[in-house]
């Protein structure tokens, strides 16, 4: 089976979570189109996460499907997020930042320019700090009435 950076920085994740106490179930769906690649137990809730690898460039290649999935779902309350993993380049260091769900459209048209929830440097990624983010109660960027 081929390794694909977006497949390697899935089992990095999965592990990363599994080592904060999370269950982490992967979804492969080819009926329902836009579905989170991630399904994380937290505690007594769970949150959708979509992966995104980035090789080159600033795009995060969001799907419309994904884009509108996000949206709808971070819109209702429901936690969900993007987390991306930048492979940088000359000028920019490899990272890995949390988007929420709220952001997808944005993210999708903006790329890596949009400002992430957190972020950190690729080789030092506090999955504790991601668990507590993904665990927070409330979505940081959802407007209140």
């Amino acid at each position: 089976m081929p390794s694909t950076p977006e497949s390697r920085f899935s089992q990095r994740v999965r592990e990363g979570l599994k080592s904060q106490g999370c269950a982490v179930e992967r979804i492969e769906n080819r009926v329902t189109l836009g579905m989170p690649d991630m399904l994380v137990g937290l505690a007594d809730h769970f949150v959708m996460l979509e992966l995104k690898a980035i090789t080159k460039g600033l795009a995060v290649n969001l799907s419309p499907h994904q884009v509108a999935f996000l949206t709808r779902h971070g819109r209702a309350g429901r936690r969900c997020f993007v987390l991306t993993r930048d492979e940088g380049n000359t000028k920019r260091p490899p990272s890995v930042a949390l988007y929420s769900g709220l952001q997808a459209f944005e993210l999708a048209q903006a790329g890596l320019r949009v400002a992430p929830i957190m972020s950190w440097p690729d080789r030092a990624v506090d999955w504790t700090a991601v668990v507590e983010l993904l665990s927070a109660g409330f979505d940081p960027l959802k407007k209140t009435n």
